[in-house]
């Protein structure tokens, strides 16, 4: 194999990974269960994980479009403003009104949380 194909199934996998800690650590804090999460979220979380990973390489695709592709390499301000950007409305979000009212499946008691797209989007 070129080394340039390892490397980039490194960062693949090394993005994976990331996804499904993430996702573990979101579901130890929202929806744990006991035993029960300890066996099937894991394997849950590696297909939701591959299925995101799966998306962005996706949307990668498009920075092969040579316009697409020479804007977004001249200049690395560009991705630095994206990410800021999209953490800010992560935080500031719901000060600024992108929320969402949910309701609770076991009480039935509403709250108001972060927009759903505002998670996706950023």
């Amino acid at each position: 194999m070129k080394p340039g194909i390892l490397r980039r199934l490194g960062v693949i996998l090394a993005a994976w990974a990331i996804g499904w800690l993430v996702y573990m650590v979101a579901m130890a804090m929202t929806v744990y269960d006991g035993i029960l999460s300890l066996i099937f979220q894991p394997i849950i979380a590696v297909f939701v994980s591959a299925a995101c990973v799966g998306v962005a390489l996706l949307v990668g695709l498009l920075f092969r479009i040579p316009t697409l592709g020479r804007l977004w390499c001249s200049n690395r301000l560009i991705a630095v403003g994206l990410a800021l950007l999209s953490i800010s409305v992560m935080f500031f979000g719901s000060s600024i009104g992108l929320t969402e009212t949910f309701t609770d499946t076991e009480t039935g008691r509403q709250f108001v949380g972060l927009h759903s797209a505002v998670g996706l989007s950023c």
